[in-house]
């Protein structure tokens, strides 16, 4: 729509634009698509973000926000949100849309318009904050609240459960499953087998010795039919004490099918309790009876004998005095029985509130065991194995590397791709349990550090969670490294040929080393001094030409030929300075290291570069005071920092003041060195290699492109490594790692 010219005379565009994107209670946002890849329509993200001050107000940002769009509303990609501005840009129509947000702190329906406007993307859209809600909406939140309240109070309620099982006085133990396999066991029921593992394994193979009993047949008839089975006063014999002898012990107990949701049967509960101090009281009760019952009938025989013979009188009421007797006796010892019964009842419940405190006892030294633990252990969970919870021993081994709540690929990057990661995914896949012993895993201890490797004796074990599904992996470990390469220093010790062997492998080395250096040096001579040889050759057919020539012609051509040829040949000789540079290298090496401090040679070097130093005006700044001295040949030492420093004072960037700095501190078992600057900076791709003899990047600065190489060689030669990191236009930053 145009404004009409009284209008616009009126209300200037610019002026009347600017007022309603100020004063609109509208939140608007002006963005710009970021596609895949140039040339792609795909949009994967928008940047470059305009905000009124309603869009500012409602999303608290500001007006030109640094960042893209799904940097501040990430949320907007699993809503369907980002989804909706990508189709309405990529159609160029007018779009409209309203939907619920509850992500990235905010929290209200919001109504949008959007429409592509040239390049960009124009975003009209209010929210509910100072709105009346809607039944529908209060409804909807009323439900949600519900819902979590809910959750909340059936986890609370699963969790008592669980505490009421665990401390039952009582026997219990949950079955899942036809096979009927443990998936919970109280302490009670723990003390069946004594220390004896059963928890996760079918009871066929956690108690082998029920077989020929009536158990598994008991179990399978409730698992097939649905019906409860209760057992009263049953034998059971078990292995209680794991000897390989049965114990004879009688159980109350009731077998309870368990259904899952849609209603099948999935596990069964059992509930027991032991009676063998009932049974076998009650045992002797009734034999005391019997005993009774005995004299008794004798009573009646010898009253039969009474009226049948009365000589026989006497004896038989000797014979009654007798039985009643041990018939008195036989009521007292019923009499103590029963008083035995109730001692040993009362005793069996001092025993059940024992254990009790007892399990509470041992659940707090299961904690302090394992924070206190010198093993290494953690809980990695989800598929992800994120570290959940890792204990000081665990830490210990990574000091000054973060891993609580990061998945281990991501904390401990350099296990990408080791048999470490191929473990622990076939633990969390399968549920079988690994152990390894001495195993190696290529891990830095801190961060930044070079891999070393660590040798582990480790179990895995898979995590189960309430439906009997795998959700993590426990890790149990213990770092054998210095028992491993004590191991190893004593067999090398002990066998002169692997020492031998060694050696050789060493001169192998050497002299491959020594190749590669010929082969260098072969194709640096045939390759780098052909051009000036050519062109000395080239100057003097030329010279040979302008000597025929009249005199007057000779003497103005000769003398710039002969200059020329004299730049020639001191480009050859500045070569082969070079290539004898590169050929000591060598022979530097096999000189012995002594302890060198990085601070006075690079005091030394500072000194000797003060006036490029001065020229450059370059900010130096210098922290080594933590640096300690290193193993290493002085001369070389001097050669790697003078080389580094120097290159950042050559090839500082002139649009800007140099800064260069410079730190040193141990890492580990290394000792760091970073020269880092804010230069020109370096183009770097896989084939412009930057460690190359003769390799340069800059020509405008007098180099022979042969000092990186060289510092190359000095470091592979001692042992040490060298990186680098750069970019054109913004600077360059050299470490170097040296060992201790």
């Amino acid at each position: 729509m145009h404004l009409s010219s009284e209008l616009s005379a009126v209300f200037p565009p610019e002026a009347l634009l600017l007022s309603l994107l100020e004063n609109s209670l509208n939140g608007i946002i002006l963005a710009y698509p970021v596609v895949a890849e140039p040339g792609s329509d795909d949009i994967v993200d928008l940047s470059r973000l305009q905000l009124n001050p309603a869009a500012q107000r409602m999303l608290d940002l500001p007006a030109q926000p640094s960042e893209s769009f799904l940097h501040y509303l990430p949320g907007s990609l699993p809503s369907g949100v980002f989804d909706f501005y990508r189709r309405t840009f990529q159609s160029g129509e007018a779009g409209h849309h309203e939907f619920l947000y509850q992500a990235d702190g905010l929290d209200n329906y919001f109504e949008v318009t959007a429409q592509r406007v040239g390049d960009g993307l124009l975003i009209i859209f209010t929210d509910t904050v100072n709105q009346r809600r809607t039944n529908a909406e209060l409804a909807l939140r009323e439900s949600q609240a519900r819902e979590k309240a809910a959750r909340a109070e059936a986890e609370l309620q699963r969790q008592q459960l669980h505490s009421i099982l665990m401390q039952a006085p009582a026997m219990i133990a949950l079955f899942e499953g036809p096979d009927h396999i443990f998936r919970l066991v109280n302490p009670q029921y723990q003390q069946l087998v004594g220390s004896r593992e059963i928890l996760d394994k079918p009871i066929r193979q956690a108690m082998p010795e029920l077989v020929g009993q009536p158990i598994f047949e008991l179990l399978d008839w409730v698992y097939r039919s649905g019906h409860t089975y209760y057992a009263t006063e049953m034998l059971v014999q078990l292995d209680h004490a794991n000897s390989g002898t049965l114990g004879n012990r009688y159980y109350n107990f009731v077998y309870q099918a368990l259904r899952n949701l849609s209603g099948a049967i999935d596990g069964i509960l059992v509930f027991a309790y032991e009676v063998t101090d009932q049974v076998v009281a009650r045992q002797q009760t009734e034999q005391s009876r019997q005993q009774v019952t005995d004299a008794n009938q004798e009573l009646a025989t010898a009253n039969e004998e009474l009226a049948a013979a009365n000589e026989e009188m006497q004896a038989a009421n000797e014979e009654i005095r007798a039985n009643n007797e041990e018939l008195f006796r036989a009521q007292d010892s019923l009499q103590q029985l029963n008083q035995e019964l109730e001692n040993r009842v009362a005793m069996r419940t001092e025993q059940v509130q024992q254990a009790q405190t007892e399990a509470e006892r041992q659940k707090a030294r299961l904690e302090q065991f394992f924070m206190q633990a010198p093993a290494a252990i953690c809980i990695l969970d989800g598929p992800a194995l994120v570290f959940e919870l890792v204990n000081p021993g665990y830490q210990q081994l990574f000091p000054g590397r973060r891993l609580q709540n990061k998945s281990i690929w991501e904390a401990l990057p350099e296990l990408v791709g080791s048999p470490v990661q191929e473990l622990l995914e076939r633990v969390y896949a399968t549920g079988e349990t690994v152990q390894g012993k001495e195993v190696p895993a290529p891990a830095a201890r801190h961060e930044g550090m070079p891999p070393e490797d660590m040798y582990f004796n480790f179990t895995y074990q898979a995590r189960f969670d309430e439906q009997g599904n795998i959700d993590g992996v426990l890790v149990f470990a213990y770092e054998v490294t210095e028992q491993v390469l004590a191991r190893q220093r004593v067999a090398q010790a002990n066998t002169g040929l692997t020492s031998a062997n060694d050696e050789l492998h060493t001169t192998n080395v050497q002299l491959a080393r020594i190749n590669v250096d010929l082969d260098n040096f072969i194709y640096t001579a045939s390759h780098d001094l052909k051009a000036p040889i050519a062109n000395i050759e080239g100057l003097l057919r030329v010279l040979l030409e302008e000597l025929n020539m009249p005199p007057a012609h000779t003497a103005a051509q000769v003398g710039p030929i002969i200059s020329m040829m004299q730049d020639s040949v001191e480009r050859f000789k500045n070569t082969i300075d070079h290539l004898t540079e590169v050929t000591k290298l060598q022979k530097e090496n096999e000189q012995p290291a002594a302890m060198v401090s990085v601070e006075e040679v690079l005091r030394e070097v500072t000194l000797d570069l003060q006036p490029a130093i001065q020229e450059s005006g370059a900010d130096l700044s210098i922290e080594v005071e933590t640096c300690p001295a290193v193993p290493f040949s002085r001369k070389n030492l001097r050669s790697v920092v003078y080389n580094l420093l120097s290159n950042a004072l050559k090839y500082r960037d002139p649009a800007r003041p140099l800064r260069v700095r410079i730190h040193c501190q141990p890492e580990g078992s290394a000792v760091m060195l970073r020269v880092q600057d804010n230069g020109l900076g370096l183009d770097l791709t896989p084939d412009r290699p930057l460690f190359g003899m003769f390799r340069r990047f800059h020509d405008h600065v007098e180099g022979s492109g042969i000092g990186l190489y060289m510092v190359k060689k000095i470091l592979d030669n001692a042992g040490g490594t060298i990186s680098v990191e750069s970019k054109a236009g913004v600077g360059s930053t050299f470490t170097v790692y040296f060992k201790q």
